[in-house]
């Protein structure tokens, strides 16, 4: 009976310190989407009035930016609704004050499992954060550079061929623009799992080089989706580095199973000797 009230008082106390964790994580989200919707960019108020009670936020600083960078000058937006302008505002503000937010996010989740990882799983699971917000970011920053800007003049070009008159709807612009920069990110992240699931048992090595082709098929696939303009130029800017990457980390992987298998043996004599 006392061993069943520890364990529920032991679930208790770490369901409380999770809500604790995610409270201040939620806080700091929220803090820092109201920062960048209302805190001023800069301090000049000449065009402030009460006919025009606005000035440049971070927010509508980054709206414009990606405007302009994206967007081709014969181009124009519409907000096909009443409500576009605002959903976009508080849609770039929200995933501003995440981004912003990482560092507490990261912190608190790693104090909540901080107490439980063994000193060999801390450096695992720092190496596997680490691993994956680097390439994350190296996704993300190609696809704004490259990937992104070639997807807009692909899709310019139909609206050309087609003769139609290049207005397209405002909040559709920038999910698009979210949506490709979020998948080039990830897509950078994929060899992550493949060390993950190696080091987890869940996937061989041997399974996996033998079908190298299928795995670098699909990824030419997911390129194609990511960015659908016919170029091999933008595919190749893609295909290569995930190519360089996927294969460092099979490396990495053939090195831990073949470590887990010496210790297996190893652990296998000495059971029998």
């Amino acid at each position: 009976m006392v061993e069943g009230e520890e364990v529920g008082l032991s679930f208790l106390s770490h369901t409380k310190e999770l809500l604790y964790r995610l409270r201040t994580i939620l806080y700091s989200v929220i803090i820092s989407t109201i920062a960048v919707m209302l805190v001023p960019l800069g301090f000049d108020f000449t065009n402030f009035s009460v006919q025009n009670p606005f000035y440049t936020t971070v927010a509508s600083y980054v709206i414009r930016n990606l405007q302009n960078s994206f967007l081709p000058e014969e181009a124009e937006l519409l907000p096909m609704s009443f409500l576009a302008p605002l959903e976009v505002y508080v849609f770039v503000s929200l995933i501003l004050g995440v981004i912003i937010s990482l560092p507490v996010v990261s912190y608190e989740l790693y104090k909540f499992i901080n107490p439980a990882l063994y000193s060999h799983e801390k450096k695992a699971t720092f190496q596997f954060v680490l691993s994956f917000f680097g390439l994350f970011v190296f996704g993300f920053v190609l696809g704004y550079l490259y990937i992104l800007p070639a997807t807009m003049r692909m899709l310019f070009l139909f609206t050309q061929l087609l003769d139609l008159p290049p207005k397209y709807d405002f909040a559709t612009f920038f999910s698009l623009v979210g949506f490709t920069l979020l998948l080039c990110g990830l897509l950078f992240t994929f060899p992550t799992y493949i060390v993950l699931l190696v080091k987890a048992g869940i996937l061989k090595i041997s399974s996996l080089t033998k079908n190298r082709r299928y795995l670098y098929g699909g990824l030419i696939v997911a390129i194609a989706i990511v960015d659908p303009e016919p170029g091999l130029l933008t595919e190749g800017l893609v295909f290569i580095p995930l190519v360089i990457l996927t294969e460092i980390s099979i490396a990495i992987a053939k090195r831990i199973e073949r470590d887990r298998d010496a210790r297996e043996q190893s652990d296998d004599a000495k059971a029998f000797s």
